[in-house]
C-alpha cells in the first residue's frame, strides 16, 4: 500500500481585524488577530479547499505549487475582506496576510 505524503509548499500567515478603534494615535496598535474562514480557489476558479485561522489569527495549509486565489468569507458587509491571489512554489510556505475590514470609522490619523 503506497502511501501520499501532504505537499511540503503552501500558504500561511495571519488574519487581522481593523481598525478597533475609531481613534488612532501615532503608535497605536489598531488591530487584533481575528478568526476567520477563507476559501481556497485554482486558478480556474473551482474551490480547492477551505481554512480557519486558529484564535490567534494563525494558518498554516499544505497546497502543492500553483496560483490560487484567497477568497477570505464575510457573514455580512463587514467584516470585510479582499480576495487576494497567492502564487505557492515548490517547497515552500508563501507568507500571507489577510486584513479584515471592520467597518469602524471616526476621528484618527489617515493611512
Amino acid at each position: 500500500m503506497s502511501r501520499t505524503n501532504p505537499p511540503d509548499s503552501g500558504i500561511e500567515g495571519e488574519i487581522i481585524l481593523r481598525p478597533i478603534s475609531p481613534v488612532e494615535r501615532p503608535g497605536m496598535v489598531n488591530s487584533r488577530p481575528y478568526q476567520a474562514t477563507v476559501t481556497v480557489l485554482d486558478a480556474n476558479g473551482q474551490t480547492v479547499t477551505q481554512f480557519q485561522s486558529d484564535v490567534k489569527g494563525h494558518f498554516q495549509i499544505n497546497l502543492p505549487p500553483g496560483t490560487y486565489t484567497l477568497r477570505p468569507e464575510s457573514p455580512s458587509s463587514h467584516p470585510f475582506a479582499r480576495q487576494q491571489t497567492v502564487t505557492v512554489s515548490e517547497k515552500v510556505f508563501t507568507r500571507v496576510l489577510i486584513a479584515y475590514d471592520s467597518g469602524i470609522r471616526g476621528l484618527g490619523l489617515q493611512h
